[in-house]
């Protein structure tokens, strides 16, 4: 069975969002105010928000910025991010501003 970067729309807790989320596996890196850098996973993704998971747990502060690769890897998503919750390596972040940038 063939599978592909983007999925089909989330159910679950679907109710509740504003916009529909989507499974991805595409990656991005997470950028703090003291320019540290760390990799993590995107697994799904809404027009205002993503689960992401770090590589390695970390505590997050509560803003960053993040850059998040297009699934069809020409594109570079970079955005302000708030942290809305955070288990372990698994966080969920709310997207405050975007800028899409080509490579």
């Amino acid at each position: 069975m063939m599978h592909s970067n983007v999925e089909m729309p989330m159910s679950d807790h679907s109710d509740k969002r504003d916009f529909p989320r989507f499974e991805v596996n595409t990656s991005g890196t997470l950028i703090l105010q003291t320019g540290f850098k760390m990799s993590f996973v995107v697994k799904d993704m809404s027009q205002r928000g993503a689960k992401i998971l770090l590589h390695k747990t970390s505590i997050l502060p509560d803003a960053f910025t993040v850059e998040i690769v297009s699934p069809d890897r020409t594109k570079v998503k970079r955005c302000e991010a708030k942290r809305q919750w955070q288990r372990g390596p698994l966080v969920g972040i709310r997207l405050l501003s975007a800028k899409t940038i080509t490579l």
